[in-house]
């Protein structure tokens, strides 16, 4: 995964508590597409995961980070997946 991907939340990060309201169940029940967001930033960290990304999203709201909107404010690469095609 590279700067300038498209992706989304993977089935990990739908799992994740803070990120509730950015899930693709909650997002189902609101009647909102899944969200899409562009890798604009990869950096390399001294421990485990090895690899941190920040991601804008297409909408105004998305997350800044796996904390949701406190905390933490990268991904870790098993928060993300890529958008498919079609």
């Amino acid at each position: 995964m590279k700067a300038g991907d498209l992706v989304t939340l993977s089935a990990y990060a739908n799992g994740l508590d803070s990120l509730h309201r950015w899930s693709d169940r909650f997002r189902q029940y609101h009647k909102k597409q899944p969200i899409v967001g562009l890798v604009i930033k990869v950096s390399e960290t001294h421990y485990h995961p090895h690899w941190k990304y920040e991601v804008r999203w297409m909408e105004p709201d998305g997350p800044k980070g796996r904390g949701g909107q406190w905390g933490q404010s990268t991904f870790n690469r098993k928060d993300l997946k890529f958008v498919s095609r079609g």
